[in-house]
């Protein structure tokens, strides 16, 4: 059976709410046709596996008085490692890998901290990451000339910074090196942290534990 109902108006007879139907019922809007409830308040309403909401350029989805899920990104894959011991008997003026062996944040399992101490991108998540290294670096029977930090990718430093005694300064047996920025990185693309000693006298280095860390985050 069919059958077609013509009204300007459907209003509740009892001053009820007016019922479409029953729970298993489907009302299709055709093709073309608009429904238009820009003048009130549309509630509990789901869209169906597989179908796009398209929000019209000019329009809001205002989510103020409640909360809204499932939008955006999570700033994922993302990392923060750190060494467990101090890395010593290091040679002066030869960039070392660092090698952070601890890891606080590692959301996507893509950071080896056991044999390669670096950082690769998973599969599907490519993009922009920001990336940070910070290495406190320690003469271990001399004073620091120079020290510094950089982060490399796939081989190759995407940033980094040198520090260094200015003439007349008294030279230091410690010092922090920071690098950080902002990199494109491809699938399987992968970044590690190198650090660099110079001494007054030729002596050996060290990479202290606390305060040196590595870590990133994918951005939206």
């Amino acid at each position: 059976m069919s059958s077609e109902v013509k009204a300007n108006k459907l209003s509740p007879a009892t001053g009820a709410d007016v019922v479409l139907g029953d729970a298993s019922d489907t009302f299709t809007v055709p093709s073309g046709a608009t429904l238009d409830v820009s003048s009130a308040t549309m509630t509990g309403f789901t869209i169906p596996s597989g179908q796009t909401l398209t929000v019209a350029s000019g329009a809001t989805i205002d989510a103020s008085a409640g909360t809204a899920t499932g939008f955006g990104g999570d700033n994922t894959p993302s990392w923060h490692v750190h060494t467990s011991t101090a890395q010593s008997s290091l040679s002066e003026n030869t960039w070392i890998k660092v090698e952070f062996d601890t890891e606080i944040i590692d959301t996507d399992s893509a950071y080896d901290n056991s044999t390669n101490y670096r950082f690769t991108v998973p599969s599907g998540e490519g993009g922009t990451y920001f990336v940070y290294a910070r290495v406190y670096v320690q003469s271990s029977s001399a004073y620091l000339r120079q020290w510094g930090a950089k982060v490399y990718k796939n081989g190759a430093e995407v940033t980094g910074q040198i520090g260094s005694i200015a003439v007349g300064d008294p030279y230091p047996t410690r010092q922090v090196a920071d690098a950080y920025g902002i990199v494109d990185l491809s699938v399987a693309d992968y970044l590690e942290v190198y650090g660099w000693v110079d001494t007054n006298s030729g002596g050996t280095g060290l990479f202290q534990a606390s305060n040196t860390s590595f870590g990133g985050y994918k951005l939206l």
